[in-house]
């Protein structure tokens, strides 16, 4: 069965699928991701976890990159771009199912 994390871009203003082939999410893979050299998890429910670069507002991020919004309010407002992934309970950050990636691109509140 595929697995899948999601993109966020807000250059392109979109939110993609990609097909991910390993049992974890690793840091690695954030940072490559994200373009970044840290990142911040934000809990988004109890399978799903917003990765973001932890420094985006001071890094330029902003300019090289842009921002977006999470749902209708803009106190959540991340600069540069977003990944979404689930976790387990240990805390370790897993792919998602093509299902639940596809409720996800339908059902979240994006704004760029």
């Amino acid at each position: 069965m595929k697995k899948f994390i999601l993109e966020i871009d807000p250059r392109t203003k979109s939110i993609s699928k990609v097909e991910f082939n390993e049992e974890f999410v690793g840091l690695e893979t954030l940072y490559k991701s994200l373009e970044c050299d840290y990142v911040d998890r934000v809990v988004l429910n109890d399978t799903l976890d917003l990765w973001v670069d932890d420094e985006g507002l001071i890094n330029n991020a902003s300019e090289r990159i842009g921002y977006f919004n999470v749902g209708d309010n803009e106190a959540y407002q991340f600069v540069g771009k977003g990944l979404i992934c689930g976790y387990t309970q240990e805390g370790e950050n897993i792919p998602i199912e093509e299902d639940e990636a596809d409720w996800v691109i339908k059902n979240l509140t994006l704004t760029f």
